[in-house]
Formats: structure tokens, sequence, C-alpha cells
């Protein structure tokens, strides 16, 4: 519903007294880019907002690298402070947010704050687009309220693996914590999820059976990583390619580096990940250890 988040950018734009908006969408989308263009040039809102299409880089998910995409500069994660609400994009303040989280505005002001804060539980409100990959019987979008547990995602919605049985889950990833089945009956929330090692994300949600080899895992996962990387800080450029590479031996000593030392989300979600493999699944990755 492209009209639903350009509403969105004008009430955010009015609510925070900016004169100018920009939408960012990655070059891979080239179908939401005609379907974003015509109704850009379609809708009225009194309110001036612009299309910027990247050139192709996962790291402009990060919001300072994104703003240095539209800028035209190379996609690099600036150090913070200050922040965008500071100096953001040309250096005057920005309000930076996510598609999903915009979308939700629209909603809101129609039915009332007290509406949306019924939806889900806890400190984790309102609802959440989530993926299932392929390897689910039933794969696909699907919008749950927060509280649901995982149990309900993987088994209910999903309707299992089609593949095998269940060896771990991927929530928000692929660069976050793994979640073993042990732990499916914990609540998708914010706050619960980051109490397993895992987090909410962007909602995919990557599932993996049992034929699955956890360091051939680590090592995929780190590939896209190290590729991905923007190369700014060094846990992340030089950390990711090592473990790409099959460099293990010091698995545990550049998790640390980049759960502590990474400038962004890329190498922070990277080192998560495999500190939440070492943790559930150690006993494949002994020999790292030895």
């Amino acid at each position: 519903n492209p009209r639903r988040l350009i509403e969105a950018v004008a009430i955010a734009g009015h609510a925070v007294g900016a004169s100018h908006g920009f939408i960012y969408l990655r070059k891979e989308y080239a179908a939401a880019q005609r379907i974003l263009a015509h109704a850009l040039a379609e809708t009225r809102v009194g309110f001036a907002i612009e299309m910027v299409v990247g050139h192709g880089s996962y790291v402009c998910g990060e919001e300072t690298a994104l703003l240095n995409s539209i800028e035209g500069r190379r996609p690099e994660v600036r150090p913070r402070p200050p922040y965008p609400t500071e100096r953001g994009l040309f250096g005057k303040p920005t309000l930076v947010n996510n598609v999903e989280t915009l979308a939700a505005i629209p909603w809101i002001i129609e039915y009332g704050a007290d509406a949306y804060r019924a939806l889900g539980f806890s400190n984790s409100r309102g609802t959440k687009v989530i993926s299932l990959n392929s390897l689910f019987n039933r794969p696909g979008l699907y919008e749950v309220e927060f509280g649901v547990t995982l149990r309900h995602i993987v088994e209910e919605l999903g309707g299992g693996l089609k593949t095998g049985k269940l060896k771990g889950v991927i929530v928000g990833g692929p660069l976050a914590g793994i979640v073993p089945p042990a732990l499916l009956d914990t609540p998708f929330g914010f706050e619960e999820l980051r109490a397993i090692g895992g987090m909410v994300g962007h909602g995919g949600i990557v599932a993996f059976d049992e034929q699955t080899s956890i360091r051939e895992l680590i090592q995929h996962v780190a590939e896209f990583a190290a590729f991905e990387s923007c190369g700014k800080c060094t846990p992340c450029r030089r950390g990711g390619r090592r473990i790409a590479d099959g460099d293990l031996d010091e698995l545990a000593e550049i998790t640390a580096a980049l759960q502590t030392a990474s400038l962004c989300g890329l190498g922070v979600g990277l080192g998560e990940f495999i500190a939440s493999a070492l943790k559930h699944y150690r006993e494949e990755l002994t020999p790292c250890f030895a």
C-alpha cells in the first residue's frame, strides 16, 4: 500500500517541522520502484517527497549509511554522536524511521493510540510483519500480534518444516541469534527475544533442519556479512572475512570483538549469531577450541 506510506511520511514530516521527505528504496526491488513511482505521481499530500533508489547495499539498512547513500557518498556507517536527530541528511536534523514503523501512523491516527496499545503485550505493542523462509510447509508473509510464541509461528502458521526435524530458527536475521527448539515457547517480543540472545529485527524467520552443519552455517552467514560490510570498522571488515574463509581457531575471540567494537548492527549481529551458535550448538564446534 504505497499511498499509506506516502501519507505517513507527510504526517511525520509535519509533526517534526521538516521541509522535505525521502523514501529510500533498495535497487534490487524494481517492481516496488515502479509501484511507488506511480503512487508518488498520483498522490498529493502537500509535502515534498522524493524517492531515492540505492545502488545495492545491505548495510544501507543502517540509518547513517542510508543517509550517506542519499547524499551520493559511499554508504559507510557514521560514528555517533552526533545522531541524525542532531546532524543528519546534509548536516540537518533528520528523522529516520523504518517503512513498517511509518506505515502504522495513519492507522493509529484513525483508530487511536489506545487501540494500537491493545494489540501485542508487555512493552511490545502493535503487530509485526514476519517472513517465513522456503523450508516451512507454509512459507510466506504473515502479520502477527506481539506476544504470540515462536512455537505458534513455527508450528501453526508455518506448519513446521517440509525437509525434516527442526534444528533451529534465526529470527530477525540473518545477522541475529539462533533460537533452538527448546526455546520456541518464548513470546515474540523485543525484550523477550533479547533475553535469549535473539532479536525481532526485520521479522525474517529462517528455519533450518537437522541436516544443517552449524560450522557450515556460520561460514555461510559470515560470507554474507563479509561481502556486505562497508569496511569502516576492523572487526567487521577482517573478522567476518576470516570466519568466512574457515579460520575458526579464534572464533570466540573474533565474536567478542564483533559484539563490542563494531560500528553498526551488521558486525554486532554477526557476533550475536555466532555467540548463540557457540551457546546452543557448542558440541558441534568443539574442534574450534582444540
